[in-house]
């Protein structure tokens, strides 16, 4: 069986400060730390998603076979599926309307709920 790891322990690893930089391609992870000077496209693309899922820009850049194959040998392990962290956030939540939530923070109202508080029903 492979090493899991969580996406929180994963993000850590993003090359920066002397860190080891770990990518997640196809739910597998990735130490390409030694690798960086030596990616053909620079290692600025691997340092842009360290920690990070990188699969759509793998798959995106047309990587050939021969890449695939040579991939395997920086495999370190796998993204844990049932890890405790969550996901990675892409976009901050803001706390500005804490006290007040919005209409995307409020379960939908059924046709008959939206008739009684509103007066009109378009169903």
């Amino acid at each position: 069986m492979s090493q899991l790891y969580d996406l929180s322990e994963i993000s850590q690893q993003n090359g920066k400060g002397g860190k080891p930089c770990w990518l997640i391609i196809k739910g597998n992870v990735y130490d390409v730390t030694k690798f960086i000077d030596d990616h053909p496209g620079g290692g600025e693309l691997l340092l842009e998603y360290g920690g990070k899922d990188a699969t759509k820009a793998f798959n995106k850049a047309g990587h050939s076979s021969d890449a695939e194959k040579d991939l395997k040998q920086y495999k370190i392990g796998e993204v844990n599926p049932t890890g405790s962290a969550a996901p990675i956030q892409t976009q901050p939540k803001s706390n500005a309307n804490a006290s007040s939530p919005t209409s995307t923070d409020l379960p939908a109202a059924s046709p008959m709920e939206a008739k009684k508080s509103s007066g009109f029903c378009c169903c």
